[in-house]
C-alpha cells in the first residue's frame, strides 16, 4: 500500500509542477500590487493518520479559486507531502514571494494536521513526507514571512489553528506574534478545538475538509459569490470569515483582524463560476428556543440529486459523527427551490445544545456531503452561569484586539456590548447571537474588539465596560460588567 501511495504521490508533484507553470491572467489595471501564493499541503503521516485525498483536494480547490481572481496571479506555488521545518518553509517561500514589493501580496494555504503546543499558546502544523515529521509552529511561520515586504494573508486549515493568532483559548490574549498591519489571518478552528475532514459512515477519510470546502464555495461566482456580503465583487478578509462562521460549523474560524477590509478575493463579473449542486441555504434561524420547534431551512438544488439530511449532536464536548441522526429525501430530486422542515431527536435538551446539519448528495455506494451549518437547541430550562475574563489593558493602535472570555453553562445566545465610563453604548459586539462549542476548558465563548466604535471610527483612550446577557429556556440572564482599558 505505501508503494501505491508513493506513486500516487509523485504523480499528484509532477502535477503541482505543472500548475506552477500556469500562466496566470494578467493584472488588472488599478487594483494593487502583485499576487502571489503559496499553497502547502500534507496527507501522508507518520504519527498521525494518512488523510489522503483531503489535504490535496483543498489545495486543487483553493487554487481553482484563486485562479479565477480578476486581478490574476503572478504566481502559484504548491508544496505537497513536504516535511518542512522552520527553515525549510523560510526557504520555500522565499522562494514563492521572491521580488515582492510594499503593494504586493503574498497569500499562504496551509492544510495539514495540526496540534497544540506544549505550552497551549500557539499551534503546530505537522509537515511531513510519509517517512519523515516535523512540527512547524505558527512562531516559526511568522518568522519566515515577517521578511517578506507587502501584505501577508494567511489561511490556516488546520486543528487548533486559532492559536496562531492568540483566538480561541482559555484565557484572553490581545496579541500574537502575527500582530500589526502586514498580516492577515483566517484560520478553521479555534486554539483549544480540532479541525475537521469529509469522512464516510465507516470513518474513511474522503475530499477534503469542511473549512475549505465552505472557503471555495464562498468564493464560487456560480452561488453568488455567498462570501461577498454587500455584493460589490470585492470579498473582504471580514466579508469571508463572515460567511465561514455562517457556512462551516464544526469548529469556529477565526480572524485577525477583526473588521478588516483587504481585499481576499476580486471576482469577474462575467465569470459564471463553477457549477455547484447546491447554493443559497437560508434558515428561519440556527437556534431552536422553543420545545418542539422544527428546523426550517432551504435552498437551491442545480441538479437532479438524491438528497439525505443528517443531524449530528454533541455530547462532552464531541461530535457523535458515528451516530447521526439520518432522514433520506424519497427519489431523485429535481432541480428547484426547496422547502425542508426536520425535527430534533427526542432527548435533545439533555444534551449539550449543539448539533450540525449535513445535507448530503447519495450517489450510489457513496456520499458526500454539500453542507455543514452549525445550530443550537436552546429549550432547557438553566442557568447559564454567566461570568466574564477580560485583558485588563490593549492598544489598537499598535493592532492588539481587547480580548475576552464569556464563560457559560449550555447553549446560549448572547449579546455583548461595550460600554464608556458613563455607560453609554460605544460598539455592539454581539446581538441575540447563537453560541458555538468552542472546546474551551471550562465552557464558554471568545470575542474581541478592535477599539472601534459603531460607527467604525476609532473609541478614545479611556475605561471602558464589557456587558454580557443571554437568553437559555426562555429567560435572559446577565453577567456584572467587566472593565478594561484602551490605552493610547
Amino acid at each position: 500500500m505505501r508503494a501505491l501511495r508513493s506513486s500516487i504521490v509523485a504523480a499528484l508533484l509532477a502535477l503541482a509542477l505543472l500548475f506552477q507553470a500556469t500562466p496566470a491572467p494578467a493584472q488588472a489595471p488599478d487594483e494593487g500590487g502583485v499576487l502571489r501564493a503559496l499553497l502547502v499541503a500534507c496527507d501522508d503521516f507518520v504519527t498521525q493518520p494518512d488523510t489522503a485525498p483531503s489535504s490535496y483536494n483543498n489545495l486543487i480547490a483553493l487554487r481553482r479559486a484563486l485562479l479565477r481572481d480578476v486581478r490574476g496571479y503572478r504566481s502559484i506555488r504548491v508544496s505537497l507531502n513536504q516535511a518542512l521545518d522552520g527553515e525549510g518553509f523560510r526557504a520555500l517561500a522565499g522562494e514563492a514571494f521572491s521580488g515582492a514589493g510594499p503593494l504586493d501580496t503574498s497569500l499562504v494555504y496551509l492544510s495539514t494536521h495540526g496540534l497544540q503546543s506544549d505550552d497551549g499558546q500557539d499551534f503546530v502544523a505537522l509537515m511531513s513526507d510519509g517517512a519523515r515529521e516535523t512540527g512547524l509552529s505558527g512562531t516559526d511561520i511568522h518568522r519566515a514571512l515577517q521578511g517578506v515586504p507587502g501584505t501577508k494573508v494567511l489561511i490556516l486549515d488546520a486543528c487548533f489553528s486559532g492559536a496562531a493568532i492568540g483566538k480561541g483559548l482559555d484565557e484572553p490574549r490581545v496579541s500574537s506574534p502575527f500582530t500589526g498591519s502586514d498580516f492577515k489571518v483566517l484560520t478553521s478552528a479555534g486554539g483549544a478545538e480540532p479541525s475537521f475532514l469529509w469522512t464516510d459512515g465507516a470513518g474513511t477519510v474522503r475530499g477534503g475538509s469542511y473549512f475549505a470546502q465552505a472557503l471555495a464555495d464562498g468564493l464560487n461566482a456560480f452561488g453568488g459569490l455567498a462570501a461577498d456580503g454587500n455584493g460589490d465583487g470585492t470579498i473582504t478578509l471580514s466579508e469571508l470569515y463572515a460567511h465561514q462562521l455562517r457556512a462551516y460549523g464544526a469548529s469556529t474560524p477565526q480572524v485577525y483582524p477583526e473588521g478588516d477590509d483587504t481585499a481576499v478575493f476580486i471576482a469577474s463579473r462575467t465569470d459564471p463560476g463553477l457549477p455547484r449542486p447546491l447554493t443559497q441555504m437560508e434558515f428561519a434561524s440556527r437556534a431552536l428556543k422553543h420545545e418542539g420547534e422544527s428546523l426550517d431551512f432551504s435552498y437551491t438544488l442545480h441538479e437532479p440529486s438524491r438528497l439525505a439530511y443528517q443531524l449530528v449532536y454533541e455530547l462532552d464536548g464531541a461530535w457523535r459523527f458515528g451516530v447521526p441522526q439520518n432522514i433520506s429525501e424519497e427519489g431523485v430530486l429535481p432541480p428547484g427551490r426547496r422547502q425542508v422542515s426536520l425535527g430534533v431527536q427526542q432527548g435533545m435538551a439533555g444534551l449539550s445544545g449543539y448539533l450540525l446539519l449535513f445535507v448530503v448528495a447519495v450517489d450510489e455506494d457513496r456520499a458526500r456531503p454539500l453542507s455543514c451549518v452549525l445550530l443550537s437547541v436552546q429549550t432547557k430550562p438553566l442557568d447559564p452561569a454567566l461570568s466574564l475574563a477580560v485583558a485588563p489593558a490593549f492598544r489598537p493602535g499598535i493592532g492588539e484586539e481587547a480580548s475576552f472570555v464569556v464563560r457559560h453553562t449550555g447553549a446560549v445566545s448572547l449579546s455583548a456590548r461595550i460600554l464608556d465610563a458613563e455607560g453609554r453604548q460605544v460598539r455592539a459586539l454581539w446581538l441575540d447571537e447563537p453560541s458555538r462549542p468552542t472546546h474551551l476548558k471550562k465552557e464558554g465563548s471568545t470575542l474581541c474588539w478592535n477599539g472601534k466604535n459603531d460607527a467604525g471610527e476609532p473609541a478614545p483612550p479611556g475605561a471602558y465596560f464589557l456587558a454580557v446577557s443571554a437568553t437559555a429556556g426562555g429567560a435572559r440572564y446577565a453577567a456584572p460588567p467587566a472593565a478594561f482599558e484602551l490605552l493610547p
